[in-house]
């Protein structure tokens, strides 16, 4: 979505800054937009306890029904980013992200009057540049995961990138209109 969005989280102007198109005229200026966008988060994360238990269903529908669904890849990046980051920020915590997402599931769950058993199986393995740039080079497909690293490392170039994806080493999962946008788990459908 565009930095014309109206304020949500973030302002306008926390959005530029993040996008690192502000200067400031002074390293207080800039720690003082930080601790204002930790302030936020912080803020909007008690929010949704009150909108789980006070929004009403057909808001709620209306938010993701009726917008997320006209929106395509954008909402897809929103709500894998909105996980992202909450799976990123739990694990910044002393609690369990499956003990917190089964708590959750159970949360929304317990109003249409139904429990849910939650197994969630998390492998990690390691990536690396020099694994990921002989795939790209064999013409070896690369995973969402592999997808997303490419493209966010300065090791690989945008340029090499691009070649890779332009070359049709995507299996036609990632079109030349999402190179370079940021954008590229959206433009994965084969996990």
């Amino acid at each position: 979505m565009s930095g014309e969005r109206e304020r949500g989280i973030l302002s306008p102007a926390d959005r530029a800054y993040l996008r690192g198109e502000t200067e400031f005229a002074s390293v207080q200026s800039e720690r003082n937009a930080r601790a204002r966008i930790r302030d936020r988060v912080h803020a909007g994360l008690y929010d949704f306890e009150l909108l789980v238990e006070r929004l009403a269903e057909r808001d709620r529908r209306l938010v993701f029904e009726d917008r997320l669904d006209r929106e395509g890849t954008a909402a897809f990046d929103a709500l894998v980013s909105a996980v992202a980051f909450l799976y990123r920020g739990v694990d910044d915590t002393d609690l369990d992200f499956e003990t917190v997402l089964s708590e959750g599931i159970n949360l929304a769950e317990a109003g249409e009057g139904r429990a849910a058993t939650v197994d969630l199986d998390v492998t990690f393995r390691a990536l690396s540049v020099a694994e990921v740039r002989r795939k790209m080079h064999e013409g070896e497909p690369l995973s969402l995961t592999e997808l997303a690293f490419a493209d966010t490392r300065t090791e690989i170039s945008g340029d090499e990138f691009a070649e890779y994806v332009r070359d049709g080493h995507d299996d036609g999962v990632v079109d030349d209109a999402g190179v370079g946008d940021g954008r590229i788990q959206s433009r994965v459908t084969d996990f």
